[in-house]
């Protein structure tokens, strides 16, 4: 959440211990009904005496039309609308009467703690609390109220599992001769119709086109006009494809099964076919507030103007230059473009409110930050930032190193100092990255080494990748494909904890192995004859027990999911289940957990770490058995390596049941996209290199699904000739700015930024360059000491004096001004 200013009271500040679920309840115990004012107006007083900005206090009182809250980073903004519904609430508005919305799950839920304690922190006790959603869930409790109402059975939300399996069943029935394709694909496509790759490009692409109202007309159009014959023939397969859902509507007695990417408009046009719901609906809203404005796409917008437009109390709270979603069509724009589009009832433009003060960082880290800022296009007037008086200046360092081993000892070495002799909390610490895949790995290995505490961010990691899901997932598949088993994957389960094998362990076994072999005259490598002793475990017999009990562990989790999914009727929560009880890792996991809770002494720590991991590995194998059940309800009789396909193909981060898991004392590896919110003392941004950070490749699958987005957005003509490549060029510029301006200000005392600058070697042509970001900040960079020359990092650089920016730009800075970026 937004900074704020320290006065502001407990709401938010995690002042309360979460439970299991993550949930931040207030020491209040139940909440008993809704509250009964005294003086609505002295209540607004009392609330806005809570902050110390006057512009805070300007909005939170404000409850007459629309009105838009612009506030940079730290400014406050989301503690403000925490304040505003406490305040309405104060006053006497039916909290149920009262809706907030934003733009993802986790902040809905966290918005929805902070309001909840601040409320019961002013002593009150409310029944019904104020609906904090996404606006997709917004949207699809629309739908469902109206069924209800209607009489109509409670529609349905068609899960990914489904889609796919619709999508690959049509694709499917597609011949090797083009007689046999009804859809028409090019032929350029048809041997790609039966991957899973495709499948899931295709649905991106009806994704992104249902979530803009393009529909089968359209998309053919655009496909013509831009000489593109996939659209085409995409629009030719969403006819089938929206003909199936209606007829699998009407065998589920009526129950209408609406697509993620359609629910906002679906609920949209209810709305606006039906003028008595959305008077109801009008009427029902006495406040509408929204956090993250810049974040919305023109389908939410488009929601936002039915039920809130016209005049209603409605305020939005955004900061353009946070604008980090464009693939789902974002766009900061939106932001200069509300009060035209959301006027008062006099048709007057919405009221605007800019707070420029920031309540996380001093004037050093909000010097550098605005340096960076002014490259960014669009109005300035949100990046004047100050601190209050009095605040800390804050530091900013930037190195390089010759090699991203040197960078990785480095930090490692930075956050143990702040640890141990600054006494900076594990937890009040991140390592921010622009690329999941790209560095958390190799920084996690390092930092772990150096006995750094790290978690990474859960949901900066999908489920299949999960530490404590990624083994049971390759041995199912393993088990029911066994031409997956190969050396690579029979190693990586005897490592794993299902097998438990140490690197000693696995050389002894292949000596062993190999031994036997050669006896028998048999000369395979040891690679194929592990292999062959997981499928067969007689093969292990002559070897010693103590090297051989990996192996003939794994050999026998094989064997007993191939007969759980043997079982006729055998479902994949069946035959993860049986898995799961056979491994015994329940029991060791909770050993480990309670070992770590009893655990207090200093030399104890590797103890709480491996507690830690546990815990966070026993929540993502409960989020994979909740998905299991989801897909077996969803889909009965559908077999397990349908599931498998399902998990192993989805790159979007899990979902968790514990926020715990999250929270305990470690340092947080998470990307900048999923740092967005939040904010530590000392923030560690690293590989910030040129090719990475920025990226600037365009992203262009197959079927074009991200050309589809900005030719709607008019930020390519789609035709991909020059001037439309320096438009996409020039956009994505502008996205990866916001995100590393993102990163940058997450850093409440200290920020450090760090990349690798190294010259080509022999005949390698690879050469590593800094970002042009790390130069934007303006920031002297530090000479190499002792320590910085032990860690491999450039001897050139100077030490800026803590708190220090400089004003002068290195020489291959780029230019820039306030109203207009690179390009």
């Amino acid at each position: 959440m937004e900074g704020e200013p320290r006065s502001a009271g407990p709401a938010g500040d995690g002042a309360y211990p979460a439970d299991r679920t993550g949930r931040s309840d207030p020491p209040t115990g139940d909440r008993g009904q809704h509250p009964v004012p005294t003086s609505p107006h002295g209540a607004s007083r009392r609330l806005r005496g809570r902050l110390t900005d006057p512009l805070q206090a300007q909005v939170v009182a404000h409850t007459d039309g629309p009105m838009l809250v612009v506030g940079g980073p730290g400014t406050g903004k989301t503690s403000t609308l925490v304040e505003a519904v406490a305040a309405r609430v104060a006053e006497g508005v039916d909290p149920e009467r009262i809706l907030v919305l934003t733009f993802a799950r986790r902040q809905a839920t966290e918005l929805r703690h902070r309001i909840e304690a601040r409320i019961a922190a002013d002593g009150h006790r409310v029944l019904r609390e104020p609906l904090v959603r996404t606006f997709p869930a917004y949207a699809f409790g629309l739908l469902r109220r109206a069924a209800a109402e209607r009489g109509e059975p409670s529609p349905r939300l068609l899960t990914g599992p489904e889609q796919d399996l619709i999508i690959r069943e049509l694709l499917d029935v597609v011949g090797e001769e083009p007689g046999d394709d009804p859809v028409g694909w090019p032929e350029d496509l048809r041997p790609a119709l039966r991957t899973r790759a495709f499948a899931a490009q295709l649905r991106d692409l009806l994704m992104r086109a249902a979530e803009r109202g393009v529909g089968p007309v359209e998309l053919a159009r655009l496909g013509e006009k831009l000489g593109r014959a996939d659209w085409p023939a995409a629009a030719r397969f969403l006819r089938e494809y929206v003909a199936v859902l209606a007829l699998r509507d009407v065998s589920n007695r009526g129950s209408v099964a609406y697509d993620p990417a359609e629910l906002v408009r679906a609920a949209t046009g209810m709305l606006l076919d039906d003028p008595g719901l959305l008077d109801a609906e009008r009427r029902r809203l006495a406040h509408v507030y929204v956090d993250e404005l810049a974040d919305t796409d023109p389908a939410q917008q488009e929601l936002l103007a039915v039920i809130a437009g016209g005049g209603k109390p409605l305020v939005a709270f955004a900061d353009p230059d946070s604008s980090t979603y464009a693939f789902r069509g974002a766009d900061p724009a939106v932001v200069g473009g509300f009060p035209h589009r959301f006027r008062t009832a006099s048709g007057a433009p919405a009221a605007q409110v800019t707070l420029t003060t920031s309540y996380r960082a001093g004037a050093g880290l909000l010097g550098a930050a605005g340096r960076l800022a002014r490259r960014l296009r669009g109005p300035a007037a949100h990046r004047r930032l100050r601190p209050p008086p009095g605040t800390p200046p804050g530091t900013v360092e930037v190195r390089t190193f010759r090699s991203a081993t040197s960078e990785a000892a480095w930090l490692a070495h930075a956050l143990r100092t702040a640890h141990l002799l600054d006494g900076v909390p594990w937890s009040e610490m991140a390592v921010l990255v622009r690329s999941t895949h790209l560095h958390l790995p190799s920084l996690r290995r390092a930092l772990h080494t150096a006995g750094v505490p790290t978690v990474v961010h859960g949901e900066d990691l999908p489920l299949h990748l999960q530490p404590g899901v990624a083994p049971l997932l390759l041995l199912l598949r393993c088990a029911l494909e066994p031409e997956r088993l190969d050396e690579e994957a029979a190693v990586a389960l005897l490592h794993s904890p299902l097998g438990g094998a140490d690197p000693l362990a696995e050389r002894r076994l292949r000596q062993g192995l190999r031994a036997l072999a050669l006896a028998g005259g048999d000369r395979r490598p040891s690679g194929e004859l592990i292999v062959a002793a997981l499928r067969d475990p007689a093969e292990l017999a002559g070897i010693d027990r103590r090297w051989v009990e990996p192996a003939r562990t794994v050999a026998e989790l094989l064997a007993t999911a191939r007969r759980a999914a043997a079982i006729p009727g055998a479902t994949a929560e069946d035959v993860l289940w049986a898995v799961w009880q056979a491994s015994g890792l329940a029991e060791r996991w909770a050993g480990a957990i309670n070992r770590g809770r009893a655990a207090t002494g200093e030399h104890e720590t590797a103890q709480r770490w491996r507690a830690e991991a546990a815990d966070r590995d026993l929540d993502a194998v409960l989020v994979l058995f909740d998905a299991a059940a989801r897909f077996t309800d969803r889909l009965p009789g559908a077999r397990t390596e349908v599931f498998l396909d399902h998990v192993l193909g989805q790159d979007l981060p899990a979902d968790t049941l514990a926020a715990s898991a999250d929270r305990g004392d470690a340092v947080r590896l998470l990307t900048a996209h999923a740092a967005k919110g939040l904010e530590w003392d000392l923030v560690a941004v690293a590989g910030v290199q040129e090719g990475i950070w920025p990226d600037l490749r365009l992203r262009g699958s197959l079927l074009g699904s991200e050309r589809l987005v900005d030719v709607l957005a008019g930020r390519a003509d789609g035709t991909g000739v020059r001037a439309g490549l320096v438009g996409q060029t020039s956009a994505l510029l502008d996205e990866e700015r916001r995100l590393f301006h993102v990163a940058v200000t997450r850093a409440r005392r200290r920020l450090l930024v760090t990349a690798v600058a190294s010259a080509a070697v022999g005949g390698d042509d690879h050469e590593e360059q800094p970002s042009r970001f790390l130069y934007e900040l303006g920031v002297g960079e530090p000479a190499g000491g002792a320590d910085a020359s032990r860690h491999g990092e450039r001897s050139r650089h100077e030490q800026a004096p803590p708190g220090t920016v400089s004003h002068q730009d290195p020489p291959d800075s780029r230019g820039g001004s306030e109203e207009g970026g690179d390009g």
